[in-house]
C-alpha cells in the first residue's frame, strides 16, 4: 500500500514540474538600444502567449485538485476518481484577410464606327438614239434649203441681219425656232424694219445709224421683212423648227445627216417658192433617198406697214 502511495506522489510530482518549467516562459536577452515599435502581430502572438499559460494553469489547479482526491481516496481505501478530461484548447480565430480595394472602373472607349464608305452612284447612260441619214435632190432652185418640219426643238442663240446700202444682209437668213434677230442700222439715215407675215408680225419703228433692235422669233415658218421708208429692201427669214436643216449645193443635192429615226416629213424651201415636202421613213441602216421639186413664182409690189403704197419716196 505504502508502495503505491509513493508511486502516485512521484507521478504527480513528476507532472507540476513538467507543467512548473513549461509555463516558465525562456528569458531573452533584450537588444540594447531604442526599442523596436509594437505591431499588431506582436499584439496578437502576447494574446497566444497569455491564452497558453491560462490554459497550463486552468489543468494544473486541476490536476492539484485530482492529486488531492487521489491522496484522500489512497488514505481510506477507495479507487482513485477518474481523470478530469482535459479541456481542449479553443481553434486559433482565422483572421479575416484584408479586403482588396476596389480598383477604379475605367470605362473602356467604345470603338468607333467604321466611316461610311461614300459609293460613287455613277448615273446610267441613256441609250443612245438611234439616227439615220437622208439624202436626196432638189430641182427648181439652186439655192433651197431642207429641213426636218415634224421635230420641235428650241434654240436660244442670236443672229444679224444687217441694214447697209438699202439692202438687209444677208438677204435669206435661215434660223431656229427661239433665235433672237437683231437689226443693226449701219446706214447715214433713218430705217424702220417690220413684217406682216401672220404670226410674226412686228414693227421696230424708225431708228437711227449705230442703234440696233431685235425680235424673236417664236414660230416656225417663212418670215418676209421690209423697211417702210424703202421699197427695195426686202429680206426673208426662215425659222426652222429644230437643228436639223441644210443647204443645197449648186446642183441641188442635199445630204441630212443624225435625223431620228422614224417617219418624218422632209421640206424644201427657197426665196420666191412655195414650200415643198415628201414623207421619209428614216432607220439607222441605209440612208433614205427623196426628191423634191420646187417652182419659183414672181412676188408683186408690197405695201408699207399701213397698207398704203410707198408713194414717190425713193431715198
Amino acid at each position: 500500500m505504502r508502495t503505491s502511495h509513493t508511486s502516485h506522489l512521484r507521478l504527480a510530482l513528476l507532472t507540476l514540474m513538467c507543467l512548473g518549467f513549461a509555463i516558465t516562459p525562456p528569458v531573452q536577452a533584450q537588444p540594447r538600444g531604442k526599442p523596436a515599435p509594437v505591431t499588431r502581430a506582436d499584439v496578437d502572438r502576447l494574446d497566444k502567449k497569455i491564452e497558453d499559460v491560462q490554459r497550463r494553469l486552468d489543468r494544473l489547479i486541476k490536476l492539484q485538485v485530482q492529486y488531492m482526491q487521489t491522496l484522500a481516496a489512497m488514505s481510506d481505501g477507495s479507487p482513485p476518481p477518474a481523470a478530469v478530461p482535459e479541456p481542449k484548447p479553443p481553434e486559433p480565430k482565422a483572421e479575416p484577410e484584408p479586403k482588396a480595394e476596389p480598383k477604379p472602373v475605367v470605362a473602356e472607349p467604345k470603338p468607333k464606327a467604321p466611316a461610311p464608305v461614300a459609293v460613287a452612284v455613277v448615273p446610267k447612260k441613256p441609250k443612245p438614239e438611234a439616227v439615220g441619214n437622208v439624202v436626196g435632190k432638189v430641182t427648181g432652185a439652186p439655192d433651197a434649203i431642207i429641213y426636218v418640219d415634224d421635230i420641235v426643238v428650241a434654240a436660244r442663240g442670236t443672229a444679224t441681219m444687217k441694214q447697209e446700202n438699202k439692202q438687209f444682209t444677208p438677204s435669206v437668213l435661215v434660223v431656229q425656232k427661239g433665235t433672237t434677230v437683231q437689226f443693226p442700222n449701219l446706214d447715214a439715215f433713218f430705217h424702220n424694219v417690220f413684217s406682216v407675215t401672220p404670226d410674226n408680225s412686228f414693227d421696230l419703228g424708225s431708228y437711227r445709224q449705230g442703234e440696233t433692235k431685235s425680235i424673236t422669233m417664236s414660230k416656225p415658218g417663212v418670215v418676209s421683212v421690209y423697211c417702210n421708208m424703202h421699197p427695195q429692201m426686202v429680206g426673208h427669214i426662215l425659222v426652222v423648227p429644230n437643228g436639223n436643216y441644210v443647204r443645197a449645193g449648186k446642183d441641188g443635192f442635199f445630204r441630212l445627216q443624225n435625223v431620228p429615226a422614224g417617219h418624218h416629213r422632209i421640206v424644201a424651201w427657197a426665196p420666191e417658192s412655195k414650200p415643198v415636202s415628201a414623207e421619209a421613213e428614216v432607220n439607222e441602216t441605209e440612208a433614205v433617198t427623196v426628191e423634191l421639186e420646187l417652182k419659183r413664182g414672181r412676188s408683186g409690189p408690197h405695201l408699207k406697214k399701213d397698207g398704203l403704197p410707198y408713194g414717190s419716196y425713193d431715198k
